[in-house]
């Protein structure tokens, strides 16, 4: 019985993402809404076109406004692809997921939301620091001995560019910024030839320039 129900919602999945079709393409601005859903990878996010809650295999009451939140949570979540194919994926491998129209990255093991999208994204993540921590040893006698070292690892909040086309994902500072804005080399140039200060207190306004220059158009589907 739910062998024969599991193929009845497979086929009916597939025969409606086969039946989905570009509408047109939206200029994207702060008022556009992303489709909610799981991205299984970039192509998704850039498509518009995650995997719908109706695909997802989840406990998880799919009202909760919280639901996405919770799914990420697990370590492996059950789906139908795109073929209507029941598949497992690894949390910690999606690209991450849209909710209520806005989109959240996965990136060192946080879901971290995008606060700038457009041809350069930006968003506050984090990073894992390792540190060498000195321990002072002592024999017998109180003997001084030369320290022993043992790894700290602490995670502190890490600003991220994010290249929307490439998907290459950089830390936010003038170096890297500079690699994002070749793709413009009046504006690459223009900002290369900055003193190190202001290059620091611009790095904000270019990425705003290039995207306002470079516009990003979202696929909207029937």
């Amino acid at each position: 019985m739910k062998l024969t129900i599991t193929l009845i919602l497979s086929i009916v999945i597939a025969t409606s993402l086969c039946a989905q079709t570009v509408s047109h393409k939206e200029k994207y601005d702060s008022d556009f809404m992303f489709t909610d859903g799981l991205y299984l990878d970039k192509d998704d996010f850039k498509k518009n076109l995650p995997i719908d809650k109706s695909q997802i295999i989840s406990g998880i009451d799919p009202t909760d406004l919280t639901y996405f939140e919770q799914l990420v949570e697990q370590k492996t979540i059950n789906l139908f692809d795109r073929l209507g194919n029941e598949i497992s994926v690894e949390t910690n491998k999606i690209f991450g997921f849209c909710s209520d129209g806005t989109v959240y990255i996965n990136h060192n093991g946080t879901f971290s939301r995008i606060g700038i999208i457009g041809s350069i994204c930006h968003f506050l993540g984090t990073k894992t620091v390792t540190s060498n921590v000195p321990t002072p040893y002592y024999g017998y006698y109180g003997r001084y001995y030369s320290p022993i070292y043992r790894q700290n690892s602490t995670v502190e909040p890490q600003q991220y560019l994010y290249n929307f086309e490439t998907g290459d994902l950089l830390e936010y500072n003038p170096h890297n910024l500079e690699t994002m804005l070749m793709g413009d080399p009046a504006i690459h140039d223009e900002y290369t030839a900055l003193s190190r200060k202001k290059k620091n207190a611009k790095l904000f306004y270019y990425m705003r320039l290039y995207n306002e220059k470079h516009p990003i158009y979202i696929p909207v589907y029937e």
